[in-house]
């Protein structure tokens, strides 16, 4: 154990007195009033290392405060280096401060919501009226806007006056160049324009400025846009349709229009969307496309237009059947509506029941010459009796022949072209009971030659109307009375016609070779081909036929340009003619292809006629119709008696 040095050098004294003293007078001796006022200068002590008898040769001790401490003082290099920092701190301050004061400069000389567009106009509008608008464009900062670019954008309806300031910049999009919009400016810029649309419609025109502010190096971006509502339209459309029907009853649906404008119209359609249960039978005029749309072309200021559609409705008790029309125009391929109708009908129940057939068919085509065999069915599907019902059928086109027309009972009125049936004719139609009923039966045929004087003496269909009424049968007020009704309607097949001819003397195509034909020596004969299409037009109309082995076709063939193709490994011959228009044949001349073939008769061939063309083929596809069909045309030999150059010269010689 190391001793403490100045503790050890301190002995001890024997015989120390102690003083004993009292607790009170301990008490009174710190207290008493004699007491020195500075109690640090107390005495001293023995005891105290300051007077330790070790420390009587040492230097006292000196007792400092921290903070009275002395510190050693800086250099000149030191002071020097100090003073550029606080330069430099300082220095960096000021660059902060400046940019702070720059950044806050900014943001006050600029502020995107101060740079503003409003559009002015109407913004309830005529669909095709001309509109004039303002674009004003207003810039509230201290910074002018640099490169300031108006951008005004249409939707595709909204047709804009052309204005040359105007530069397009896509589809129903322009812009105009503004330049600088100088602090506190502002300005406007003022188009006009049409909007074609249906009524109740809601368009919006949009303009944007973009600029670059002063000061900045970004891109911004101001935008408005004006939403405008299509009060009315300058075309009127209007559609009609019975209020209530029976179920499976005929109907007419008349669909009128009007440009009420001073403007012409181009490109116009239109089109209809039939209710569920609509079954088309005819349009006058016909459907350019899909029994429902039109094609009208151009519609000149104050023009009018109808169309008429006639089917059969089906439905059950209570529904409500739609029928829609709109007209508009094709725009690029697009068709933009301008007006919209609508119009419906309700289908109601009925007590009685009717119904026919023709040859035992409800959907049928006839050809020009057919016999149509009629049936019609009626019943009471009431609970009650009906009085004194009448049957009637309206039969009307003018490609029956009604001097044809078979009745076993009833009378026909040519003035209307209605057959009629009473309980004069009928007993069970004096008093109908329910469930009961009955048939009728007539006939009448097609005429063989549909007239075909005109360019409308086309598309023939024969429309029969059957109906069934009863006075018992109740008509609401202000209702259409429900009367039972059925309506079959055939479209009549066109009628074809091909024509063979072969000649040696020919007007068209000279012809060579031995008359009489000499065995192994080439004779040239030429073929006609004509056709013809009577009451529909035709597509893919063609003819074909095949030439007898030793038959070659030459080439040579009229007109040049004349869709003729031959196949020398199978030899068919074939006449592409595509479209055909109806009366081709009867009003124009008939269309016709002339191509050259080759002989060369064999050793085993003399003394017979040669065989040169085989059955010829006439098919087409019926527009109107939809059906396809055919005729043909006889086969040629060398005994060709269309051509008086031949007479007797036919059969082929031996070789001399």
């Amino acid at each position: 154990m190391i001793k403490n040095p100045i503790f050890s050098r301190i002995k001890p004294k024997r015989n120390i007195k102690i003083n004993r003293m009292s607790l009170s007078d301990l008490k009174n001796k710190l207290y008493k009033k004699e007491t020195d006022k500075d109690l640090s200068q107390h005495a001293e002590s023995e005891f105290d290392i300051r007077f330790s008898p070790a420390n009587s040769g040492r230097e006292k001790f000196k007792t400092v405060d921290a903070w009275e401490e002395e510190k050693p003082s800086l250099g000149t290099e030191e002071k020097k280096v100090a003073r550029y920092g606080i330069m430099a701190i300082g220095a960096i301050l000021i660059v902060i401060a400046i940019l702070l004061g720059v950044y806050k400069y900014k943001q006050y000389s600029f502020s995107p919501e101060r740079a503003t567009l409003a559009i002015n106009g109407p913004n309830e509008i005529q669909s095709g009226k001309l509109i004039t608008y303002e674009v004003i464009y207003k810039n509230d900062n201290r910074a002018s806007l640099k490169s300031a670019v108006l951008h005004l954008s249409f939707p595709d309806n909204f047709k804009p006056e052309d204005n040359p300031s105007f530069v397009s910049d896509g589809a129903n999009s322009y812009q105009l160049e503004l330049g600088d919009i100088k602090k506190y400016d502002q300005g406007k810029v003022t188009f006009r324009g049409k909007t074609f649309s249906p009524k109740g419609s809601l368009i919006y025109l949009k303009a944007e400025l973009s600029y670059q502010p002063s000061g900045f190096s970004s891109q911004f971006v101001s935008q408005q846009q004006l939403g405008i509502t299509v009060i009315s339209f300058p075309i009127i459309l209007e559609t009609q349709a019975p209020q209530n029907l029976a179920s499976g009853d005929s109907l007419n649906y008349l669909i009128s229009y009007k440009n009420t404008s001073n403007d012409d119209f181009e490109n116009m359609r239109l089109e209809v969307e039939y209710p569920e249960g609509f079954i088309f039978s005819q349009a006058d005029p016909a459907a350019s496309e899909n029994n429902n749309i039109w094609y009208l072309g151009h519609l000149s200021a104050g023009q009018v237009g109808k169309i008429t559609v006639s089917g059969k409705l089906e439905g059950a008790s209570e529904d409500i059947k739609v029928l829609k029309a709109d007209i508009g125009a094709l725009e690029d391929a697009r068709f933009v509506s301008y007006n919209k109708e609508s119009v419906s009908t309700k289908i109601e129940a009925s007590p009685l029941f009717i119904t026919q057939t023709v040859n035992g068919l409800k959907k049928l085509t006839a050809k020009p010459g057919d016999t149509l065999r009629f049936e019609i069915s009626y019943r009471n599907d009431g609970n009650i009796g009906l009085r004194d019902a009448i049957v009637t059928e309206k039969i009307d086109s003018p490609a029956l022949d009604y001097t044809s027309l078979s009745l076993n009972e009833g009378s026909f009125n040519s003035f209307n072209s209605t057959i009629t049936w009473k309980a004069s004719d009928f007993k069970k139609l004096a008093n109908l009971e329910p469930g009961g009923g009955d048939k009728i039966n007539f006939s009448i045929k097609v005429k063989d030659n549909p007239p075909n004087k005109i360019a409308t003496d086309k598309n023939f269909t024969i429309s029969s109307v059957a109906k069934i009424d009863s006075p018992d049968i109740v008509t609401p007020i202000s209702e259409n009375k429900i009367i039972a009704g059925n309506t079959i309607n055939i479209k009549v097949n066109t009628r074809i016609g091909l024509a063979v001819r072969g000649y040696y003397g020919d007007l068209i195509i000279k012809n060579s070779g031995p008359l009489p034909p000499v065995v192994d020596q080439e004779t040239t004969y030429t073929i006609h081909w004509l056709v013809m299409n009577a009451s529909n037009d035709a597509e893919q109309a063609k003819v074909e036929a095949v030439l007898p082995t030793g038959v070659v076709m030459t080439g040579v063939k009229f007109p040049e340009d004349s869709n003729l193709t031959y196949n020398e490994r199978s030899n068919a011959v074939v006449w592409e003619i595509g479209n055909l228009p109806a009366g081709t044949g009867v009003r124009t001349p008939p269309k016709e292809a002339v191509f050259q073939i080759k002989i060369k008769p064999a050793p085993n061939q003399a003394d017979t006629q040669v065989n040169l063309i085989g059955i010829s083929i006439f098919s087409i596809h019926d527009a109107f119709t939809g059906e396809d069909f055919s005729v043909t045309g006889e086969a040629k030999n060398t005994q060709l008696r269309e051509d008086p150059t031949i007479g007797s010269n036919y059969k082929v010689k031996p070789a001399i």
